[in-house]
């Protein structure tokens, strides 16, 4: 079982700021620990780059450790450019939020409409929940969507709050959206971990109908330390919309978690 531990690092600023980047790192890269590696190395050689004298010094300090923990120059040389590992971010963004948005819903409907189901909740209803009311991941197919299930499952609790931050961030004032996402993996970091650890706890102990996996299993899902669940959150109910979509959905035969 991978293992984020988040013990003694949300009461310093350079903890939250190593914290944030681990998160980030982990959910981007769930299984390349290399890749891990070099996103940390590109980063902290970016803002060392970007220094001045109006830098706090934590943050400096924080550059220069991780720049040496990651291999310092010898990394950085083997690494992508920070501006184009931005880009395949933006690549990867579309499957980040589908995963995202995969978990609340298999919730919602768990929560809410179990009754009202053939089957119950399940993932397969919340994909085809996501094919009929896409948001940024618009034009993806099913087939699109369930890899994008499969390739971040292991995070699926950390996209959930990153795109919680994200669709915010669309609501903010021109200018103003990437510091939606800032505060909610810096300044209420705590709050965003105890949400992804509430879905962490949903999603390993969900079942299907006709299934004796959870939805996500410990050994393959990181696994929060240090962070209690918020107990109080629970997803809103579907839209009369959506819960049609599901009603209507019939899984594959001989794929009971579906």
């Amino acid at each position: 079982m991978p293992v984020l531990s988040v013990d003694g690092r949300l009461t310093t600023p350079l903890g939250r700021l190593e914290l944030a980047h681990d998160v980030i790192g982990i959910m981007l890269h769930p299984k390349d620990k290399e890749a891990k590696r070099r996103r940390r190395s590109a980063l902290a050689m970016t803002l060392l780059g970007m220094r001045d004298h109006d830098d706090e010094l934590e943050a400096l300090e924080w550059a220069r450790s991780s720049f040496k923990r990651a291999g310092g120059f010898k990394t950085a040389s083997q690494s992508l450019p920070y501006e184009k590992q931005q880009a395949i971010f933006l690549r990867q963004l579309p499957y980040i939020l589908a995963s995202g948005n995969a978990l609340p819903l298999v919730w919602a409907m768990e929560a809410h409409h179990r009754t009202k189901l053939v089957g119950g909740a399940s993932l397969g209803k919340a994909i085809a929940i996501m094919r009929e009311y896409p948001v940024c991941f618009l034009g993806m197919s099913e087939r699109g969507l369930w890899s994008a299930w499969s390739r971040y499952k292991p995070v699926a609790h950390l996209c959930t709050v990153f795109t919680f931050a994200f669709y915010e961030a669309l609501q903010a004032p021109p200018g103003e959206a990437a510091e939606r996402v800032k505060v909610a993996f810096d300044q209420e970091l705590q709050i965003t971990l105890s949400t992804a650890a509430v879905y962490e706890q949903f999603a390993s102990n969900f079942r299907a109908h006709g299934t004796k996996r959870p939805l996500l299993g410990h050994a393959e899902m990181w696994s929060l330390r240090g962070i209690a669940a918020d107990e109080t959150h629970i997803p809103p109910p579907l839209s009369p919309a959506m819960l049609a979509v599901a009603q209507r959905y019939k899984a594959p035969r001989n794929i009971a978690d579906r």
